[in-house]
């Protein structure tokens, strides 16, 4: 998924008076899943790879009690980890959003390891569907610096870690005055063209 080179962060499925809104870029601002201060997917398994690398090699040199090729061991080892923990451990977690106007409701599911149902609401409560933005300032440049360097140690590159934000957020506004955010994304053409999917989907007008 990506916008830049013209993919979609979403995606979108309709089957007759069914529509399904599934993103991995569901929340913006302080807990987000785009930038959550120092942990994050990518650092959680970079962090996880070291340690039981480290593990390993302890055992290794308990066992034999030479540590001639303990360093590049620990190096191959977290090279081959990285990525299984990144896509096997830490997956991404992705919020699916379904619309059924024959049931009357929208149900929120978030999917990640299983599969669990978040929430439920009324279709006929869902008001209006808006974009707001928000900006996302560098909370800790201190801890931003320690990630970065631990990364570039293990060949790791976090694309934007760091970077100051302003995203573009996709929300439900209810009855109640409550909303439910389903999208969140720095490109605000993708937003803008999810917002129009859905809010032609739900007959809501402008």
């Amino acid at each position: 998924m990506g916008s830049g080179d013209g993919r979609k962060k979403y995606h979108i499925e309709r089957k007759g008076d069914i529509l399904i809104f599934r993103t991995s870029l569901f929340a913006a601002g302080d807990g987000s899943v785009l930038h959550s201060g120092i942990y994050n997917r990518e650092f959680a398994s970079v962090l996880t790879a070291s340690a039981v690398s480290g593990i390993i090699c302890m055992v290794v040199f308990l066992s034999y009690g030479r540590a001639t090729y303990l360093y590049m061991i620990f190096i191959i080892l977290s090279a081959a980890l990285i990525p299984f923990f990144n896509r096997f451990v830490f997956r991404e977690k992705v919020l699916e959003t379904v619309f059924d106007k024959a049931a009357g409701k929208t149900e929120f599911y978030l999917e990640g390891i299983g599969r669990r149902k978040k929430d439920e609401v009324r279709l006929a409560d869902i008001g209006n569907v808006i974009i707001e933005s928000r900006r996302q300032s560098v909370e800790n440049p201190d801890g931003v610096e320690f990630v970065e360097k631990i990364a570039a140690q293990h060949g790791t590159v976090i694309p934007g870690f760091g970077e100051e934000k302003t995203f573009f957020v996709l929300k439900l506004m209810l009855a109640d005055g409550s909303d439910r955010l389903i999208y969140a994304d720095t490109e605000m053409k993708d937003v803008m063209d999810a917002h129009e999917e859905v809010k032609e989907f739900l007959k809501l007008s402008s």
